[in-house]
């Protein structure tokens, strides 16, 4: 059985697979019909032969979401192995909208209203994240999600947690290997992906707010290899953001070049604090375009 055909597949006697929704390095999602609640779902499914690491790695990204329990971060329904077909799966809610990325892409320079709006909801998230002992990983653009639900659209929610570090929990990472994505990932994460906290996530969401106001980008280098050896030897070449757009206020642009600073403790001390900075941006009037 391959990814391509498995439309129609029912895990477990209750999830039947519908439309492919996206894929991933290490899974597929895919439109569902959960025929005991007679609800719609998302399933994520691991692509190609399941070792034991991918397999802990999915069923943690659900004990992560679980336990992080905030409107902004992805509801996870459960998880399971489905002895028929051997495939080991994720139950997820089923989001209607689109990812920051695809928002970035489509628009290219979001305004600083919805920015501020996703950057208050996302620390706020992680927030919750980091007091449930878990820090993300690899934030990005492509893990936030603006849902439509009803009247209410650009909801945003924290999405994948597969490559999550559980305070509390045996490390899946071994020595020398680096997880998350390159360009949103401080130097610390590049040295030791193992021994990181919630400082990275904030370095993450800055790299983010960034490339929702510009459209792309901080960064001069291009190649994944020469941003991470200049970001370790501290020669990472990044735009000033009043340059590439004179119009920000300056309060916004001081945020999010805090969020970016090399050492962690330079930036801000929790995502709470990031969130109370946030907040008081737009309630100082900071939101116009």
């Amino acid at each position: 059985m391959t990814f391509s055909d498995l439309q129609g597949v029912l895990l477990d006697g209750r999830y039947r697979l519908g439309a492919r929704l996206g894929s991933g390095g290490m899974s597929v999602v895919y439109e569902a019909d959960d025929l005991r609640l007679l609800r719609t779902v998302a399933i994520k499914v691991i692509r190609g032969q399941s070792s034991h690491t991918l397999v802990e790695r999915l069923f943690r990204e659900a004990k992560a979401a679980a336990r992080a329990d905030h409107p902004a971060v992805i509801t996870v329904y459960g998880y399971g192995t489905d002895v028929a077909s051997q495939l080991d799966y994720l139950v997820l809610e089923r989001l209607r909208g689109s990812d920051l990325a695809t928002r970035i892409a489509e628009q290219q320079r979001l305004s600083v209203e919805l920015v501020i709006r996703v950057g208050l909801a996302t620390s706020d998230a992680l927030a919750a994240v980091h007091g449930a002992g878990v820090v993300h990983r690899d934030l990005k653009p492509a893990n936030i999600y603006l849902s439509k639900r009803g009247m209410r659209v650009d909801e945003v929610k924290l999405l994948d947690f597969g490559t999550a570090k559980h305070f509390d929990l045996q490390t899946l990472t071994a020595p020398g290997q680096v997880l998350g994505t390159m360009a949103y990932m401080p130097p610390e994460q590049i040295r030791d992906s193992k021994h990181v906290d919630g400082h990275v996530d904030i370095y993450a969401l800055g790299v983010s707010l960034y490339e929702c106001l510009t459209g792309k980008l901080p960064f001069a280098q291009t190649s994944a290899a020469e941003l991470a050896a200049a970001m370790l030897l501290g020669v990472a070449e990044v735009a000033p953001l009043r340059e590439v757009r004179p119009e920000l206020p300056a309060g916004l642009v001081a945020l999010i070049e805090r969020c970016m600073q090399r050492k962690p403790s330079d930036r801000f001390p929790s995502a709470a604090a990031l969130h109370e900075a946030l907040a008081a941006l737009g309630s100082h009037g900071e939101r116009g375009s």
